[in-house]
């Protein structure tokens, strides 16, 4: 089956909660841990099959228990890459980046020279951040 351009509400709520456990989890893990939540077994295992068929879960290994494997899931992509690859299916593309960083600066609304002066330095200290981290990965 191949992706949907726009997941459903749960499969959507159960990426975002793979993504902040930040570990591939079985489905019984899964289980144990969104019952609080709310979530019953039915409903979990419809929408792992669901995500599985669509590419949105692997499986990053397997987990032995008293009698069976299970296999342990884990998001196929980031959250990043998931939330930008809706934004390019909606017409976003590299170009919209200022607009979008004023968006999320919440300085959309401002003169285009306060909008620009905050989104510059806004990408200043990202790139700024990520030199920092690459010199420290490479030993500078």
């Amino acid at each position: 089956m191949k992706k949907k351009d726009c997941l459903t509400l749960r499969e959507e709520e159960l990426l975002n909660i793979l993504w902040e456990m930040n570990e591939p989890l079985t489905t019984g893990e899964m289980v144990e841990r969104l019952e609080k939540d709310g979530w019953n077994t039915a409903t979990l295992f419809k929408t792992v099959r669901s995500l599985s068929d669509m590419g949105y879960l692997k499986i990053t290994g397997l987990e032995k228990n008293a009698k069976a494997y299970s296999r342990k899931l884990a998001p196929a992509m980031t959250k990043e890459e998931y939330y930008a690859g809706i934004m390019m299916k909606r017409g976003l593309d590299i170009s919209s980046i200022a607009d979008i960083t004023a968006a999320f600066l919440g300085v959309a609304g401002k003169s285009d020279e306060e909008r620009d002066a905050e989104v510059i330095a806004k990408l200043e200290e990202v790139i700024s951040t990520l030199r920092k981290s690459g010199e420290g990965e490479n030993g500078n």
